[in-house]
């Protein structure tokens, strides 16, 4: 098995989304190629050795993609719903180490201590 030092220089391109996935492209002037690894957190998941022509490809067909987002304006968002949120909000416990009560659960369990505030003809 031979090991490829890791070149001096490259450039990360994190994820819109989040911190957890990027891109890395690096040199390797030796071989004459460019390398584009994909990560996830600390892991490369995949990666793709590319010759200066198909480099040259690649190149025009993000700078075409940008030209087409500068040209079309982006959907407007909507307000968000609960549902939305809770969906966001159970991808991102999910995530976490240690599980928590869903967000409809703690939802509940604080109008259940505020209903114990409320006077009696407020209560639901």
């Amino acid at each position: 098995m031979t090991v490829t030092a890791l070149p001096a220089r490259a450039r990360w391109v994190w994820d819109a989304r989040d911190r957890t996935r990027a891109v890395r492209v690096s040199t390797h002037p030796a071989q004459g190629l460019l390398n584009l690894s994909i990560w996830r957190d600390d892991l490369c998941v995949g990666t793709v050795k590319l010759r200066p022509d198909e480099v040259a490809g690649l190149v025009s067909g993000l700078t075409d993609g940008l030209a087409q987002l500068a040209t079309t304006p982006p959907p407007a968002a909507g307000p968000a719903t609960v549902t939305d949120l809770e969906t966001r909000l159970a991808a991102v416990e999910s995530r976490l180490s240690a599980p928590r009560p869903s967000a409809a659960a703690r939802l509940r369990a604080l109008a259940a201590r505020l209903g114990e505030h409320l006077p009696p003809a407020l209560r639901g």
